[in-house]
C-alpha cells in the first residue's frame, strides 16, 4: 500500500479533526489516536483498517506521515 492510496482514501472520506501534536509518541498510541479520530470523523471501518495497515507496513517516521496525512488541525484548538 502506497501513500497514493491514503491520498484516495482522504479523496473519498475527508480528513478527520486532530493534531499529533501533544500525543504520546509511542507509535501504538499514535496509531490508537488516528483510528478513533478517523471513526470519529464517521470513516468506514475497512478504510480505517488499511489506514493501520499502512502506518504498519513501515518504520517510525511511516506512522507519522500517515498520520499527519489523515488529519486536519482544528483551528480553534490550542495546544
Amino acid at each position: 500500500m502506497s501513500l497514493d492510496t491514503i491520498e484516495q482514501l482522504v479523496e473519498k472520506n475527508g480528513k478527520a479533526t486532530g493534531s499529533l501534536i501533544g500525543i504520546d509518541g509511542n507509535a501504538m498510541n499514535v496509531m490508537g489516536y488516528v483510528s478513533r479520530q478517523l471513526r470519529r470523523a464517521g470513516w468506514p471501518r475497512e478504510d480505517i483498517n488499511q489506514v493501520t495497515a499502512h502506518m504498519m507496513s513501515g518504520d517510525y517516521n511511516n506512522v507519522i506521515v500517515t498520520g499527519v496525512a489523515v488529519l486536519e488541525e482544528d483551528e480553534e484548538e490550542e495546544y
